[in-house]
């Protein structure tokens, strides 16, 4: 096929690109593009490249780890969705944060309490602690900022205690009543490379201690003892402290508390004859502060009960001969019986209480003998291991009747029995 050249219009083979008549170039016309500014074209890459940042940024920061910080609780959203509200406390309430604890302290006390730490679905309020720990790597507790403190407060890294099954975990608190403000950190490294930090300030207060001595006041008869113990829960309100230093003397009958806590102590007089009573003691004050007891002989007649109690108890180094029941702890309470000789009871120690509050496992250095029922377990708060470490039964019909079947620690017990 032939073509005419645009200039001449001399016949021209098809492919050809030069006319050999007028000695020009026969090249086909093409359509010119609209130019295209360089500042353009550089604004159009930097505009790519901004999409492609803002994309990278956006992937990064989705699946950067992130950092919790926050006093008392936290509310955490797992990778698949689930809330979690994380909180401390020291309490039973799992629902309410203690970011800031006061705590009453005598100046010469020394103390240990636990920091909760208690896991909640958000949504609906249920216990959340075993899905949430499935999700944690690692967990550390300190305390800071008590540089200056003469009695810095300690703390034990956390971990599970059946005494408190409802707690994820909790960090054991020791400090005594020179203890300064300190600031405890939980911190909970998570699988996923999140870190949550849970914070709780405490503040230790020193409280009023009052001592009462029988050279002071009359303490000499059981009258005079009621009446000033009455007086006592009357005139002297909490947190104070209450201390009676008893004499060397025997009580004839009983004695109650029931306004407020006491911690009673015994003594000794020249010849070894100690503080004693041969009637019941009650103790029914519902404060939760422990009554102590300590150094003091009780014995009875055959009936009733040698220290029968609602209320938060523990008995150090006393003795309980010739009871229908030694020591009886009902209600909701708490009781501990350390170092004490349990008698010639019917039942020596008979825990039956429906509580939910441990202050002590340890029921250690105790001597039952010649006893029907050393031990009586009908009910005791929780789940909690009671360790008799130490203790020794002998010459009881029954060494222990453990009706609630509560977990026991025997290892280092010595039984000489007669069952």
């Amino acid at each position: 096929m032939e073509r005419k050249c645009p200039h001449c219009g001399a016949d021209l083979p098809e492919e050809a690109s030069f006319c050999p008549h007028c000695a020009r170039t026969v090249h086909r016309r093409k359509a010119a593009k609209a130019p295209v500014p360089m500042l353009k074209r550089a604004l159009l890459g930097l505009l790519a490249l901004v999409i492609v940042s803002a994309a990278a940024v956006g992937l990064w920061l989705k699946l950067k780890p992130s950092t919790y910080d926050e006093y008392g609780q936290v509310i955490y959203t797992a990778g698949d969705g689930a809330v979690y509200q994380v909180l401390l406390a020291s309490g039973s309430d799992r629902f309410t944060p203690q970011p800031e604890l006061t705590v009453s302290c005598e100046a010469d006390g020394q103390y240990r309490m636990p920091s909760r730490l208690y896991i909640n679905d958000s949504d609906s309020g249920e216990d959340a602690n075993q899905a949430f720990l499935e999700l944690v790597e690692s967990v550390s507790a300190e305390f800071i900022h008590q540089e200056d403190s003469p009695s810095p407060m300690l703390c034990s890294q956390p971990a599970c205690n059946e005494a408190l099954p409802d707690a994820a975990l909790i960090s054991l608190l020791d400090f005594t009543g020179e203890s300064t403000p300190a600031e405890l950190v939980w911190t909970l490294h998570m699988k996923n490379g999140d870190t949550i930090r849970l914070r709780q300030t405490y503040k230790p207060e020193l409280i009023e201690t009052r001592d009462y001595y029988p050279e002071d006041y009359p303490m000499d008869t059981i009258e005079d003892l009621q009446a000033l113990v009455d007086r006592i829960g009357a005139e002297v309100p909490l947190p104070t402290v209450v201390n009676l230093h008893l004499p060397a003397v025997t009580y004839q009958g009983g004695l109650t508390l029931q306004n407020r806590p006491m911690n009673v102590y015994g003594s000794t007089d020249a010849d070894g004859s100690r503080t004693t009573f041969t009637g019941t003691v009650f103790i029914i004050c519902p404060s939760s502060d422990i009554s102590f007891f300590e150094n003091l002989d009780f014995a009875g007649g055959g009936t009733g009960s040698g220290v029968s109690t609602s209320a938060y108890f523990r008995a150090t180094n006393c003795s309980f001969t010739n009871w229908e029941t030694g020591v009886l702890a009902f209600g909701e309470c708490w009781v501990n019986v350390i170092g004490c000789r349990f008698d010639g009871n019917q039942v020596g120690f008979d825990f039956n209480s429906t509580g939910e509050y441990v202050n002590h496992s340890m029921f250690n250095d105790n001597i039952f003998s010649n006893n029907g029922t050393a031990v009586l377990l009908e009910a005791v708060p929780t789940d909690v291991t009671m360790n008799f470490q130490g203790s020794v039964f002998c010459n009881n019909q029954r060494n222990i009747d453990n009706r609630c079947s509560q977990p026991l620690d025997l290892s280092q017990v010595a039984f000489d029995t007669k069952e």
